[in-house]
């Protein structure tokens, strides 16, 4: 049976990944005419600027990361120290299924004196902040959108679970399914009921700001004005969504710009939302790519400490597991 998976979710993300690709590449070719026609006026300056702004809303990504690694026992550990653990796994995303992040990010956190239990756990929390909050911006975005009309009840309930699912039980009892995934244990999450209500907060904050660096992007290619700003940072976090979800794309590769391409419909005609979708991956990966050269190259590879392993006398003491050896 594992031989038969190991190669059937790699296949099955190639597949997926073309499907997507076609409907894209198919969606441009009946526009073609239309795309010849579009005024095209690249700003560049703006579009750099972009990059740069999607670039510090990732580094703020880190900063809510060590918030919610904090909450759990740990050998403390610098923020430049996260950076690089993030910015290098995260490149990882785009081979098939969401796990090799996961394993960069272990081997990362070994070589830099940390439990990767630690580690591993505290992301797969992040994470679940990431697409709760996701769920609540898109929602609450696109309701103020004409284009999307959404009652209010369904946005009530949503604001109601959000506010429920961050109480450190329901995280615990998250937590307790993660070993199946990562053949692991999984530590125990220390913060309380309101730590988990800021850390949901700041969360949102990263999608409020993802979405304003979003609408720069778009606006240095097709003119936006100020209103779309709301509905612009919603289609951004429910594409994201969209990718997330579909755990055999690999970074949500092709999916998360179909779903841009379809959202983004009442902003420009058909083929440019499809070139729009398709150049937003290559504005994520640039801004990626810059984060992880500037980090890499203005701080100094972390060494482990000698003669503690990967957790340390510090997470030996308070329980942690070493990770298994090899």
């Amino acid at each position: 049976m594992r031989t038969r998976r190991s190669w059937w979710r790699p296949l099955a993300g190639v597949l997926l990944v073309a499907a997507a690709a076609v409907f894209l590449g198919m969606t441009v070719a009946r526009n073609w005419r239309e795309l010849a026609a579009f005024d095209w006026r690249v700003r560049w300056l703006e579009l750099g600027a972009s990059v740069l702004a999607l670039t510090a809303v990732l580094a703020w990504g880190i900063v809510v990361w060590k918030q919610v690694l904090d909450r759990f026992e740990h050998r403390r550990v610098g923020l430049s120290v996260l950076m690089r653990i993030w910015f290098a796994s995260n490149l990882a995303r785009y081979i098939p299924g969401k796990i090799w992040q996961f394993v960069g990010a272990a081997e990362l956190a070994r070589a830099a004196g940390l439990s990767r239990v630690v580690v591993l756990t505290s992301m797969v929390v992040h994470i679940g902040f990431s697409l709760l909050s996701a769920a609540a911006v898109s929602a609450i975005a696109l309701a103020a959108w004409d284009a999307v009309p959404l009652p209010g009840l369904p946005l009530a309930l949503l604001a109601a679970a959000s506010l429920f699912l961050v109480h450190p039980a329901v995280i615990n009892a998250a937590l307790g399914l993660v070993p199946r995934a990562f053949h692991d244990e999984v530590l125990q999450w220390n913060g309380s009921w309101a730590d988990g209500l800021v850390l949901l907060g700041l969360s949102i904050l990263s999608w409020v700001l993802y979405g304003l660096a979003f609408a720069l992007f778009v606006d240095a290619i097709i003119p936006i004005d100020a209103a779309a700003l709301l509905p612009l940072t919603g289609v951004n976090a429910l594409s994201f969504l969209a990718g997330y979800v579909v755990f055999l794309a690999p970074a949500g590769l092709g999916v998360k710009e179909g779903a841009m391409a379809a959202l983004l419909r009442p902003f420009a005609p058909a083929g440019v939302a499809a070139v729009l979708a398709m150049v937003s991956r290559l504005w994520t990966i640039a801004a990626e790519l810059l984060g992880a050269a500037l980090v890499l190259g203005l701080t100094r590879a972390p060494v482990a400490p000698p003669d503690e392993g990967s957790a340390g006398p510090e997470g030996r003491a308070a329980g942690l597991p070493d990770p298994p050896a090899g």
